[in-house]
């Protein structure tokens, strides 16, 4: 047995969806953490004024101080922004395409405060600017819980404040403002690396444990998408099984009548048993056949049926048509006229058959005066099978709906039936690619017609020896079936 593979597109697509909700997921936890930390960087920034506004020039501190609060307030209006378009399910892929674009705020972030030392330790006490770093360490470490939840951003962000805070690192010691130290001094890119080293380590374990939690919430997605999934099967399950014992009653019940009709004529007048047995024993066909066109309807619900394409004499067909609904319509006091012509097509005679049954039927249940008509007529490489009748009519606004299933027209003044015969029509029809359409007048009657081609042509992909076979093999079907 070949096992069926998926095709690389569909796995891309699917490896690309799974990748962008962790994304998505990793935003989150970003945005999340964001909120907590806001208060307590804007305290570090605090602590490094009180250390510098006694040494920095009015104007540096002045313009340093305005841009953190700039920062910390474009900080909340993004994070808000962020999360208002996450209240929105429609603009999820627009909620991550605006965390991707405020990258560029997180490396000004890293190199403005990687930068500081340089731009304002230098006219401080030495004492004083070894307090100052402590913030400014502080304040990185502390921007570890939320930055490692997007490992890309937070790898830049390292990079960056790794890069800015060794330049800090070099001018001072280059410019001797660490000079008091002593050879203790020498010890500061040592402290810087192992901060660095330190730096990168949170953003390892932490990210560790988001992505840990983030695979944890992609695996609950997929379970509570499956259980949905297998809700909508078992409602799907439930509705089918209404729907196929309603369709069976329905098509049933036609040819049951036309059988107990038959048979109340031949109690009444014995001398026509030459003439009714015939027909009771079409009539008794009928029932066996849609006994196993039953499982054509299943299969038609899961889409797996697959029609049985045959050659079929139009003549004959239309004849048992007409056979098997006249004491229908004779009893209601309708005529049931027959037009047909002598052609041949390709079909499964079985789906045409229930088609166009359920149109008589249809037609004869709801005209109460005059008849209906059951016609075929060639056109070109088509034939149009159409039933005509002359009863109230579908008003124009009803034309779409009244192939939905359950759907009676409630005008009409009857509650016979379960509002399938037509739903079944449409859907055979969509099935076999076989055009249906409705021409009706109120108060002056309805026309539906089926266009069906003489052969399969480029539609079925089948050549005209294929067109043969197929007409071979039923025909030895339909006499096998006869022989037995």
């Amino acid at each position: 047995m070949n096992a069926v593979m998926p095709t690389p597109g569909a796995a891309d697509t699917e490896r690309r969806l799974k990748a962008d909700w962790a994304e998505s997921a990793a935003y989150n936890a970003f945005y999340g953490g964001m909120r907590t930390t806001q208060l307590t960087g804007l305290a570090l920034a605090s602590i490094v004024v009180a250390l510098a506004y006694r040494y920095v020039p009015d104007w540096l501190l002045l313009a340093w101080t305005i841009t953190v609060l700039c920062e910390a307030l474009w900080l909340k209006l993004v994070r808000r922004h962020y999360e208002k378009l996450g209240r929105r399910q429609r603009d999820a892929a627009r909620q991550l395409r605006f965390a991707r674009a405020q990258r560029p705020l997180w490396l000004f972030n890293a190199m403005f405060w990687g930068l500081t030392p340089l731009m304002l330790f230098h006219y401080m006490p030495t004492e004083t600017a070894l307090l100052a770093w402590l913030p400014v360490i502080a304040g990185g470490l502390g921007r570890t819980s939320y930055l490692a939840s997007h490992l890309h951003t937070a790898r830049m962000y390292l990079s960056v404040i790794a890069g800015a805070l060794t330049l800090s690192v070099g001018v001072g010691l280059v410019s001797e403002l660490y000079v008091p130290l002593g050879m203790i001094r020498w010890a500061m890119p040592v402290v810087l690396v192992l901060y660095l080293l330190l730096f990168a380590r949170l953003i390892r374990v932490h990210y560790a444990r988001n992505a840990e939690s983030i695979d944890v919430l992609y695996q609950n997605k997929l379970l509570i998408q499956s259980l949905q999934a297998q809700t909508r099967a078992a409602k799907a399950a439930a509705e089918f099984r209404t729907s196929f014992l309603a369709g069976a009653a329905h098509d049933l019940k036609q040819p049951i009548s036309a059988l107990g009709i038959y048979a109340e004529w031949l109690g009444s007048e014995p001398q026509l048993v030459d003439e009714l047995a015939p027909k009771i024993l079409q009539a008794t066909q009928a029932i066996n056949t849609l006994f196993d066109s039953m499982f054509d309807l299943a299969k038609l619900d899961v889409h797996r049926i697959q029609p049985d394409l045959r050659t079929v004499q139009v003549r004959h067909l239309l004849e048992d048509l007409h056979v098997q609904y006249r004491p229908l319509a004779v009893q209601k006091g309708l005529t049931l006229r027959l037009r047909t012509v002598d052609a041949q097509l390709v079909s499964d005679p079985i789906i045409l058959r229930r088609i166009l049954g359920n149109l008589v039927s249809n037609a004869i249940r709801y005209t109460s005066n005059g008849g209906v008509l059951l016609a075929a007529r060639q056109r070109g490489d088509h034939v149009l099978f159409e039933v005509w009748d002359t009863g109230i009519g579908i008003a124009a606004d009803q034309h779409v709906i009244i192939f939905d299933e359950f759907y009676k027209v409630p005008q009409r003044g009857t509650n016979d039936g379960f509002g399938l015969g037509l739903a079944l029509v449409r859907r055979l029809a969509e099935l076999m690619d076989y055009p249906l359409t409705l021409r009706s007048r109120l108060a002056r009657g309805t026309m539906f017609r089926v266009r069906v081609p003489l052969t399969l042509g480029a539609r079925q992909g089948a050549d005209t020896a294929a067109i043969a076979s197929a007409g071979r093999d039923g025909a030895q079907s339909a006499a096998s079936a006869s022989a037995t």
